[in-house]
């Protein structure tokens, strides 16, 4: 496929079918292909006839979920891309429609979907020439192994293939038109809506009867126990009267354009209006053709006074987009530092900081008591000595008497002195030691405690920094949310104007040809088209500016929490400098 397909952009099914270049390969994100479904259903078949097309996943889809696949099967897209990492609906389907040829990720299309000279529309509602068509009833009579726990169990029998035959929650089927593109899903889940198991069945491969069916996982990986008993019953159906057939299927609305009525199918297999993209009108050549013969004739506008008004608003001034930007809550960092997050940090910092100080206390008792009984020693010392000379002089002047004592008296005072001056050298000494180890230590620890403050304050600004981040893309999502919201009832207007003018020419009696008919809707159409257009427009510059003022008063939030913060750091370190410049050497004795 590397070597062999060459990717192109496309420019267009004419553009395509006149360059008529197999190995041109073009991609398609989903909501373009299905904008091409939706008006050029049968071109987009038509063109995967003769190349490649490869469908991917929208941009917006960041959560890894699923556009539905079957859609794009049935125009015959050759890759339809999926985010495997997510094993939703899309996904079961997708493993299992690959299940039964051996995983290797290739099937052959249906005859009519190859050959150049058969024509088929995705979205018919009528059996496809050359194609039996079918029906299918299933009867679930009993489930094994399903569970562990005592819990109830229900079964949902759904069937995916062309929007007619696509039928979701119904155990019975109406006539199936295509079979080689259906198939039947089977899920079990328990009494909290939990899937136990399913499994995917193509319709083209069942066998009638009685049968045990094994189930998987959402990830199609195989369980060992887990089956359903059912019953299946299969049926061809030929129709005796094609004409009558192709009425009683019809769509009911008859003054619905094929464009909207592809819409309704769409939205019936779980699409929402709003995946789907608006792509130039491209038309085929015969188109082209009978625009070129219908130019030469006088064609009287209708009066714009006759057709319906819109009553949708104008949009893009400034005033709207100041008003769509003051619905949304603001953040001020007050409330952010009143946020439970913000005050269970602070709780634990505060926790860490009285942590270091009860250590610090410690230390401090320890070396105080270790000071003390330094001095304590020193002075006993002292102390003994002096009673020892005082003894030894008192215990002479009793033997010998006072006057034959004077000498010994005066070298006793002489040793005392000596005694005591050296006391007090030695005191002053370890006073000092005492000093600078109690001074060392209250620095160290106030370093600690400072350094920790530091790192305490750039934490508390790096949680603030982190909870506005939060909070502006909470606003910028409830922003989002409320743009998608005005699109789509937008959109619904639009769809719903259309549909009443539409309805309103096909009801007006004054009409009698249909030509003139045909022509006052195309007129109608193209009237509308410009109109809705302009609306759109408008409400896109209007969203856009919104977006931009929102973005704009966000950063504002971001400077002014950066200098709060500088601030805070600032006066942390003029704090920190004077607490420097006031600590003086200091002891506890």
């Amino acid at each position: 496929m590397v070597n062999y397909a060459q990717p192109v952009k496309f420019q267009g099914f004419d553009v395509a079918e006149e360059r008529n270049i197999h190995h041109n390969m073009s991609s398609f994100n989903e909501s373009v292909g299905l904008g091409y479904l939706k008006t050029h259903a049968i071109e987009f078949v038509n063109y995967n006839k003769r190349q490649m097309s490869r469908i991917y996943p929208k941009g917006g889809r960041v959560d890894s979920s699923n556009y539905m696949p079957q859609i794009f099967w049935n125009a015959g897209c050759q890759m339809v891309s999926l985010n495997y990492q997510t094993p939703d609906l899309a996904m079961q389907l997708n493993q299992g429609k690959f299940e039964y040829n051996g995983s290797c990720g290739y099937l052959l299309k249906p005859d009519f979907m190859r050959r150049p000279d058969r024509t088929f529309d995705p979205f018919s509602e009528t059996p496809v020439d050359g194609v039996i068509a079918a029906t299918c009833s299933v009867q679930v009579i009993s489930g094994q192994f399903l569970s562990d726990k005592k819990i109830g169990t229900y079964v949902e029998v759904d069937m995916y293939g062309l929007p007619t035959d696509t039928i979701r929650k119904e155990f019975r089927t109406r006539m199936v038109i295509l079979p080689d593109l259906a198939v039947l899903r089977i899920a079990v889940y328990d009494d909290n809506n939990k899937l136990i198991g399913q499994r995917i069945l193509p319709l083209d491969g069942l066998q009638a009867g009685y049968r045990h069916i094994s189930l998987r996982n959402e990830g199609n990986k195989p369980l060992s126990l887990p089956t359903v008993f059912c019953n299946i019953v299969l049926k061809t159906y030929v129709p005796d009267g094609f004409g009558d057939i192709v009425d009683a299927l019809s769509d009911p609305k008859k003054f619905l354009s094929i464009t909207e009525k592809r819409a309704d199918q769409m939205r019936a297999m779980g699409i929402e209006t709003s995946d789907i993209a608006d792509v130039p009108n491209d038309t085929s050549k015969n188109d082209r053709k009978g625009k070129a013969n219908n130019a030469k004739a006088n064609v009287t506008p209708q009066s714009s006074s006759e057709l319906r008004p819109s009553t949708t608003a104008g949009f893009g001034s400034g005033t709207d987009a100041k008003k769509g930007i003051d619905l949304i809550a603001q953040v001020k960092i007050e409330d952010l530092k009143q946020m439970k997050a913000y005050i269970k940090h602070l709780k634990k910092q505060q926790k860490e900081l009285n942590a270091l100080k009860k250590k610090h206390a410690k230390e401090h008792s320890a070396m105080q008591k270790l000071h003390c009984t330094q001095i304590d020693k020193i002075v006993a010392q002292y102390d003994k000595e002096k009673v020892s000379y005082e003894k030894m002089l008192e215990k002479a002047i009793k033997k010998k008497g006072g006057s034959n004592c004077v000498e010994l008296k005066k070298e006793t005072e002489i040793k005392i002195q000596a005694l005591t001056s050296d006391h007090k050298s030695k005191v002053k000494e370890i006073v000092a030691q005492h000093t600078k180890e109690w001074s060392e230590m209250i620095n160290t620890h106030s370093a600690e405690e400072q350094e920790i403050r530091d790192l305490h304050l750039n934490q508390q600004c790096e949680l603030l920094k982190k909870l506005l981040i939060n909070a502006h893309e909470q606003q910028t999502q409830q922003l989002k949310f409320s743009h998608d919201r005005e699109s789509k009832e937008m959109r619904a207007n639009q769809a719903k104007i259309s549909m009443e003018n539409s309805k309103a020419i096909s009801q007006d009696k004054s009409i009698k040809n249909k030509a003139e008919r045909e022509r006052r809707v195309r007129e109608l159409n193209s009237s509308n088209t410009k109109k809705f257009l302009e609306e759109r427009k408008r409400l896109a510059m209007k969203q856009s500016k919104e977006m931009d003022q929102l973005k704009k008063v966000q950063l504002e939030h971001l400077e002014v929490l950066e200098k709060q913060n500088e601030q805070a750091k600032e006066m942390q370190q003029m704090v920190k400098l004077e607490a420097e410049m006031d600590r003086r050497p200091a002891t506890v004795v």
